[in-house]
């Protein structure tokens, strides 16, 4: 979804200065004409070898249904997009689904405020924004707004990520959204920074008095190479601003030809006494990224992951998982961008793609047909994605 990926932050180019904004009709009309619409559309269908009762796939994200036929999410998106000083635009996000909105939907909106229960539909975006003409142009965007942490991204109509199946440090390590200010500048076209104040973690409405900050620092040492910082403080729990959560990430890519890519992704989380009073929490994760692509049609992705949750308070149980997905793909037609093939961009692109799988614990945390357990877990996917 727009701004998720950190990346397309380096990429920009600097503003050029523009005259203030006027209320001549012919600028209104103009102003109009630049609102545009897109669409995203995902399906899919996951095999469990599990056989899980029930037909939940444990510890995923988004492909948490087994052996069902799924609409992850179905995606409007209503903006006028801003790139120069005194310019005003906004983003309206909505989306509705069965494998998406639920996981996404944030306290305050479309959170159950009693039960915690997600619906079928989400705004996971929705602000203003207007960029003020202070050196190059300080970008400031108002509303609720998708994470500028992690190297992957809630799939929408603007990028999708090279395996279907989202990792682990994805769904338990960092947020999805924030609801509060987003303030972004570009130095160079290589150098970039973000700066947050929000209400919290996939929080729409304030569950306590106090404040997260948050920030990020791409570089782009080359055209082929980009380095993220990113880091979040403050605090999480309802009621209470003494216990503080910090979430600090480097993730690292590398496009060394026009077929190949890699990425790094690394990640450090605290929480203040989150397993128990004077015990605080710690989840770390190391995720590596490779995709090669055959044909500009078809490709190749994989992934592989390491993520510690000490302590249990992301998953539920005190474990070290483990993760293997490959992932094959088919573009009709491919678009394919040679400074960022994880992130691309495409209209009216219809994409077929396959997911397989291997989770495993050290410890015995997945169901295995109605009453057992086992450390591991297999699945097969089939995704289908139409965007436009």
């Amino acid at each position: 979804m727009l701004a998720s990926s950190p990346f397309l932050l380096a990429q920009n180019s600097n503003p050029a200065d523009a005259p203030a904004a006027s209320s001549d009709p012919v600028e209104t009309k103009s102003w109009l004409k630049g609102i545009t619409t897109n669409g995203y559309l995902s399906l899919s269908y996951t095999y469990n070898t599990n056989d899980p009762i029930p037909r939940i796939n444990q510890f995923r994200v988004f492909d948490f249904n087994d052996e069902e036929p799924q609409l992850d999410v179905a995606q409007l998106v209503i903006q006028r997009s801003i790139n120069k000083p005194n310019q005003f635009g906004f983003l309206f996000d909505l989306i509705a689904g069965s494998g998406v909105p639920p996981v996404t939907a944030a306290y305050g909106l479309f959170r159950h405020t009693y039960t915690g229960t997600g619906g079928d539909v989400d705004i996971p975006q929705m602000y203003v924004s207007y960029i003020a003409p202070l050196g190059e142009g300080l970008r400031f965007d108002f509303g609720k707004f998708v994470t500028y942490m992690g190297y992957e991204s809630i799939p929408g109509y603007d990028g999708y990520n090279n395996n279907f199946s989202q990792s682990f440090l994805f769904g338990y390590g960092i947020p999805f959204t924030h609801a509060g200010l987003r303030m972004t500048y570009s130095f160079s076209n290589r150098i970039s920074a973000i700066f947050t104040l929000n209400n919290g973690c996939d929080d729409f409405r304030k569950v306590n008095d106090g404040y997260t900050v948050g920030g990020q620092l791409a570089v782009g040492t080359s055209q082929t190479t980009h380095v993220v910082f990113n880091f979040l403080h403050g605090p999480q729990r309802p009621h209470d601003t003494s216990d503080q959560t910090n979430d600090w990430e480097i993730v690292a890519t590398w496009v060394p030809g026009f077929r190949l890519s890699f990425a790094l992704d690394g990640l450090y989380g605290h929480q203040d006494n989150g397993v128990a009073r004077g015990q605080d929490a710690i989840w770390r994760a190391i995720d590596g990224y490779a995709r090669f692509y055959f044909t500009h049609r078809l490709s190749l992705a994989f992934r592989g992951e390491v993520f510690r949750d000490g302590g249990g308070v992301r998953t539920g149980f005190n474990q070290t998982l483990r993760e293997y997905t490959l992932t094959p793909s088919y573009d009709l037609p491919a678009k394919f961008s040679r400074l960022n093939p994880h992130f691309k961009r495409a209209d009216g692109t219809f994409v077929i793609r396959a997911d397989f799988r291997g989770d495993f614990s050290d410890h015995a945390t997945f169901r295995k047909g109605g009453n057992r357990l086992t450390d591991q877990q297999l699945t097969a996917a089939v995704n289908l994605i139409y965007q436009f």
